[in-house]
């Protein structure tokens, strides 16, 4: 009888498989589909599949030297690494290791809806090249690759079929139906998240390695603004909001979809994801329903919102496939500003739409900053005083702000005069805590400023989220007249909107008046250099 892990007669190398104790085979539905992969990457991955194989020998060897020299069951069962195991099967039911996923892909049998006796991977395919071959030994069972065309996918879609071990020929590579890696991710779906090298295990996988890292298992914490694979968005999500005043709750009924697009072989397991922008760590979701386009959810997400800030507020609704491996897939997605909803609505349809990419213009001000400025010329009064022209910032309060994720803030105002950013020239005021609409009350004074380095200054005031560790700009505004030069240099904070120009206008034309102002804090200010 063959053995694993040597040469066949045939010439094919068969992989070594050596599952863990009691470990079941992954199901299928839950194998990695390794069919765009080119020669070198198989045999880089046949390469650290052995090489995982001989350390699990060599790790068995060392286990059973132990069980065999240590009598104390505490500390057998801490060198073994049982606890390690024991944990393991707590956390993660069935849960598998990676090469275990890897080598049952590769194993997978080839699809029964090949038509006659002989098998689809046979017909019209090339034989491996000579590169693969290894003193005389093939890889095999790296699997024939085949491209099966689904609905909606352009003939990205592959599939992978194991190399039938009755068969004498050695494994084939079908290379006429797959598309050149220009071409994927065009109009069908990515089969590539992102292209390095998995430099953790030292083995260079070009394209492959996204697939193989942790940090690709899933599309979660790209869903907001990563990429998605190419997925004609389709169908509609029925849904309710309702907002309980008793419990200061935003509760958000997802009823049902329909018409949804096929991800993966002509079905998809949706599931609907929500977020309260720009809260961007407001996540819930629902469950998933596997093999399903009409999914019918009847689930209630809950949200925990004063009543006041839902004007700022916009649900964002979005439908995402499932994958058990890789990232997730981008269904469609709805928006629903909460500033002009009607709340004594029945249930509504919407369409999906595709993913827009973020703007810094979606939203436009965080709030509100009240405050009024003062300019005193040189000697306006009297006697030589003020030595030099001054100019007042009374920073009274700011109204209804919108926080970065649900909660109050701890907010202050800082203030710089450009050209002139040093840090000596900065000031600010004193931090307002658990309050979105805080009251500074603060006057912050500025001196050496004639009539002419006013038309050259911009004043900028910004709002500030006062963190232990860091602080978070949320907005600000530029009073200035918005030539866009300073002093002769183009320079891009002279960018005040016409509101904020009116007000420093204003203050030129009215020395020694205090100039009231209400004006946006703008979350689309330009960089300063």
């Amino acid at each position: 009888m063959r053995q694993r892990g040597h040469p066949s007669q045939e010439g094919l190398w068969v992989l070594p498989y050596l599952p863990m104790e009691h470990e079941p085979e992954p199901e299928a539905e839950g194998l990695l589909d390794l069919s765009f992969l080119t020669e070198e990457e198989q045999a880089a991955i046949a390469e650290v599949l052995k090489r995982d194989a001989r350390l699990r020998q060599l790790e068995e060897g060392r286990v059973s030297k132990l069980r065999a020299s240590r009598v104390d069951p505490g500390q057998l069962k801490i060198l073994t690494g049982d606890w390690f195991q024991e944990a393991r099967s707590q956390r993660h039911h069935h849960a598998h290791f990676g090469s275990d996923l890897v080598r049952a892909s590769i194993r997978r049998k080839k699809s029964s809806r090949a038509p006659g006796p002989e098998s689809a991977g046979r017909r019209g395919c090339k034989p491996v090249p000579p590169n693969l071959l290894k003193g005389g030994q093939e890889r095999g069972s790296l699997s024939s690759l085949c491209s099966t065309p689904a609905p909606g996918q352009g003939g990205v879609q592959v599939c992978t079929e194991e190399a039938d071990p009755e068969l004498k020929p050695a494994s084939r590579v079908k290379k006429e139906l797959l598309p050149p890696p220009a071409q994927v991710g065009g109009s069908g779906p990515r089969l590539l998240s992102r292209p390095g090298a998995d430099s953790g295990r030292g083995v260079l996988l070009p394209r492959a390695a996204s697939y193989l890292r942790p940090s690709a298992l899933s599309g979660s914490q790209m869903s907001l603004s990563g990429e998605a694979e190419a997925v004609p968005v389709r169908g509609s999500v029925h849904f309710a909001l309702h907002y309980e005043p008793g419990a200061a709750e935003l509760r958000v009924h997802v009823i049902q979809c329909q018409g949804l697009a096929a991800a993966r072989r002509r079905r998809s397991d949706p599931y609907v994801k929500s977020y309260l922008l720009p809260d961007k760590q407001s996540k819930r979701k629902t469950a998933v329903k596997k093999r399903n386009l009409n999914p019918v959810f009847n689930e209630t997400l809950r949200y925990s919102v004063p009543q006041a800030e839902l004007p700022g507020r916009v649900l964002s609704l979005s439908v995402w496939h499932r994958e058990s491996l890789g990232r997730n897939i981008f269904l469609g997605e709805v928006e629903v500003p909460l500033d002009t909803w009607n709340w004594d609505s029945e249930p509504t349809w919407l369409p999906l739409q595709p993913r827009v990419p973020p703007s810094p213009d979606e939203l436009p001000s965080r709030g509100l900053l009240s405050l009024s400025l003062k300019y005193v010329p040189a000697g306006s009064e009297g006697a030589g005083l003020p030595p030099s022209g001054e100019l007042h910032f009374w920073v009274k309060e700011a109204q209804d702000l919108i926080p970065l994720r649900s909660g109050s803030l701890d907010t202050y105002v800082q203030c710089s005069v450009l050209p002139d950013d040093s840090r000596a020239s900065r000031q600010r005021t004193r931090v307002v805590r658990r309050s979105l609409s805080p009251v500074f009350n603060h006057t912050m004074v500025y001196d050496g400023f004639g009539p002419a380095d006013l038309r050259q200054a911009c004043a900028e005031l910004s709002l500030w989220d006062h963190g232990a560790l860091a602080s978070r700009q949320l907005g600000g505004t530029r009073l200035s007249l918005g030539t866009g030069s300073s002093y002769g240099l183009q320079v891009p904070w002279m960018d005040s909107t016409p509101e904020e120009k009116q007000l420093w206008q204003t203050l030129l034309e009215q020395p020694c008046e205090w100039v009231d102002g209400l004006l946006p804090l703008r979350t689309n200010l330009a960089p300063r250099t």
